[in-house]
């Protein structure tokens, strides 16, 4: 039976039998954590963008304290 690599150019690992993934294990949990911190970058930005939207909407006269 043919041997499997990992598909990363920079990993090249060989994959056991009956793998069914493309990447390795390593390879896999460094994808998960670069969308992870992607995902956590997107969420302050759209917390930034938000909340000058809503400034600029109500003109600067939005106080939740006054309520």
């Amino acid at each position: 039976m043919e041997t499997k690599y990992c598909k990363n150019k920079k990993c090249k690992r060989p994959l056991p039998e009956g793998y069914k993934h493309k990447y390795c294990e390593n390879c896999r949990g460094k994808q998960v954590e670069d969308v992870k911190k992607g995902g956590v970058g997107l969420l302050g930005v759209l917390g930034v963008v938000g909340s000058v939207a809503l400034a600029v909407i109500t003109k600067g006269k939005f106080n939740p304290k006054d309520k």
